[in-house]
């Protein structure tokens, strides 16, 4: 190697054994810390360390070629080892993947004056080595988190927030409630003092990973009704201001031989904390929820309200009766179920 090529490579060899020292020090926070992932920290304080060495050499003026080969080798163990904890969006695995990734960056200029044959034979074990490791891994379970308290009990505190509004906890048949699936769930048949009625329906899991609960666009329809019209709506957190939340909004019409009532229904998944309106979305926020230390937990929420044909107006109008009635039952159920029955998952640990 000459004397260009040397320079060419020393500085980013440094900028890399930088980068590396730094993750072997996030690394020793984490080992120190102790915990379940203490064996894996201390790998990952042996990783850096060594990384930053073999850099090192590689920025000498004349360094063998095998020392920038093998430099490899732990980089990429820095960063299989953190992607998946850096999901939870947890500081500390999130800190180790960014200056993991820095040292990737530069290990790839000072690795470009290599020739083509130990080029190829790096990429080709970069891949076999991520492909292995994420055909071998899987993420731990998620630790169940029970709810804070009966669901029963939320009954007395909505009515309390919704005055004029009567009605009482309905339960399911029990064919259905194993087909539900659900540890929790409450279902509130209300009726105003002029007639209109509302179903609230919540169920709550304490597995984040547990099977996604029966979704009103499959049940509402097997229930005879038809679905009309579906949409996501953007609407404000009543007690976080700058927060929204995206529920499905949709309008179902009677099927032949029902009675003469439409229904307008929000709908909306809650994963560990986080709002979502996807079903397959929060399959995925379920799973990669459990790779890191918190526990996790999976809640869906319905308020249908029904009403007589709307005879040519659009029951999906904001400015509509059922609409705003729908929204006041969420204004009042979203912070019940954050204060009063959501853990909080802060201080657990698990998946």
């Amino acid at each position: 190697m000459d004397a260009t090529q040397a320079t060419t490579r020393r500085g980013p060899a440094l900028a890399g054994a930088g980068a590396l020292a730094v993750a072997l020090v996030l690394a020793l926070v984490e080992a120190l810390d102790g915990g379940a992932g203490a064996a894996l920290a201390w790998l990952g304080v042996l990783a850096a360390a060594t990384g930053a060495a073999l850099l090192v050499l590689a920025a000498r003026r004349s360094p063998s070629r095998w020392i920038v080969v093998a430099a490899i080798a732990p980089i990429t163990y820095l960063v299989l080892s953190t992607a998946p904890t850096a999901v939870t969006r947890e500081a500390m695995p999130a800190a180790r993947l960014l200056v993991s990734l820095a040292a990737g960056g530069a290990y790839l200029l000072v690795a470009l004056p290599l020739a083509s044959r130990e080029q190829y034979g790096l990429c080709c074990t970069c891949l076999g080595v991520a492909t292995v490791f994420f055909m071998v891994w899987e993420p731990p379970p998620p630790k169940p988190v029970p709810i804070a308290k009966p669901l029963i009990n939320l009954k007395d505190s909505l009515l309390a927030r919704m005055p004029g509004w009567t009605g009482d906890r309905q339960k399911l048949p029990e064919a259905i409630e194993q087909a539900l699936g659900a540890d929790e769930y409450l279902s509130l048949n209300l009726k105003s003092s002029d007639g209109t009625e509302v179903l609230v329906f919540i169920t709550y899991n304490a597995n984040a990973m547990s099977n996604i609960p029966h979704v009103p666009w499959v049940c509402m329809t097997q229930a005879g009704f038809r679905l009309v019209t579906s949409r996501q709506d953007e609407i404000q957190h009543p007690t976080k201001p700058g927060r929204e939340i995206k529920p499905n909004v949709m309008h179902f019409e009677p099927g032949p031989g029902m009675a003469r009532q439409e229904a307008l229904m929000f709908q909306y998944f809650n994963v560990g904390g986080q709002y979502e309106h996807n079903r397959q979305l929060a399959r995925i926020m379920a799973t990669s929820g459990a790779i890191g230390r918190r526990g996790s937990y999976l809640s869906q929420t319905q308020v249908a309200v029904y009403f007589p044909p709307s005879e040519g107006k659009d029951p999906l109008a904001k400015g509509g009766r059922p609409y705003q009635i729908g929204l006041q039952f969420l204004n009042a159920v979203i912070p019940l179920l954050e204060r009063e029955y959501y853990p909080d998952l802060g201080g657990t640990e698990g998946g």
